[in-house]
């Protein structure tokens, strides 16, 4: 399961949580030494009892559509023969908006979790206040253990702008964001994939599924809005690819019983969570977990 993967201190923004390009060159290493790389697809036929797979595969994910993908990851890809499944947030080439989850990742970056937690406080208890004692960040225990590699604070921050409802969020993520950020389309333009990009690597065969169009926790959205998502952004991503979608990854790995009716509707085979595991056998097609990056080594000679 990767997002970024780019030289971070080379950058203006050395605090995103990214991963290291020689590290990745690494764990390709590792993984063309000890794995055979499949695509999501054939695991997905495997898992529907299509087709067999070998016993030591390993799948290459990459979520939100970032230009890391295109510029960093894709070259490396195509010059070592491996394939992959990228699952962009649609939003950020329709609309030419930075979506809230990178919007929150990109302001822990520059001005850290206390400051962000504080703006993010007031404003949350001025213009919502019904909402603020549930939501409220705080550095005590952490509110969800999915977020292993961050402090209680930081954790409790992004679980709070992620489960925060749809409205209240993206009204405050507006009005701290354009703060420190000057150009959100030059940003947004600078940050993700745009069409011809994702042209240009599916033709190499790299494949492409849905993550929503703005990255809710679907789980917390009753069934119309869960269907806006998915349809919505199922359409963009046939209209633009030419290909219908049939792969998913669900934004914070969340979803429910609705979520997968409404996925199994719309045409999807599979999809993958976030959930840290390994996949033995045949398991759920709309559950299959994934490792975290800091999970497996960063070089090729380790066991």
């Amino acid at each position: 399961m990767y997002h970024y993967v780019r030289d971070m201190h080379e950058t203006d923004y050395p605090g995103i949580k990214g991963l290291l390009i020689k590290k990745f060159l690494g764990q390709l290493d590792y993984i063309i030494a000890n794995y055979k790389v499949i695509s999501l697809a054939e695991y997905v036929d495997f898992l529907h009892g299509k087709t067999e797979i070998p016993d030591n595969s390993a799948i290459l994910t990459f979520d939100d559509g970032l230009k890391d993908h295109y510029n960093t990851v894709f070259p490396i890809l195509k010059e070592r023969g491996l394939t992959a499944t990228f699952f962009p947030i649609t939003q950020a080439q329709t609309d030419q908006v930075v979506p809230g989850v990178l919007k929150a990742q990109f302001l822990l970056a520059k001005i850290g979790s206390n400051p962000f937690a504080k703006e993010f406080n007031y404003l949350l208890e001025k213009d919502f206040p019904k909402l603020f004692n549930q939501y409220k960040v705080t550095d005590k225990e952490k509110m969800e253990m999915k977020y292993r590699w961050d402090d209680p604070l930081t954790a409790n921050l992004k679980f709070s702008i992620g489960t925060l409802p749809g409205e209240a969020r993206t009204k405050i993520l507006n009005k701290i964001f354009p703060k420190y950020f000057d150009n959100e389309k030059n940003f947004i333009n600078d940050l993700c994939m745009n069409w011809d990009e994702m042209r240009e690597m599916q033709e190499a065969g790299m494949s492409f599924g849905g993550h929503t169009h703005t990255h809710p926790r679907l789980a917390e959205l009753d069934e119309e809005a869960q269907k806006q998502e998915l349809v919505h952004c199922t359409d963009i991503l046939t209209k633009n690819l030419n290909k219908r979608p049939t792969l998913f990854s669900y934004p914070y790995g969340d979803f429910n019983n609705i979520t997968l009716k409404l996925l199994k509707e719309l045409g999807y085979d599979g999809a993958i969570s976030t959930n840290v595991a390994v996949n033995q056998g045949r398991v759920d097609p709309f559950n299959i977990t994934r490792m975290d990056t800091n999970d497996i080594p960063f070089e090729n000679s380790a066991k």
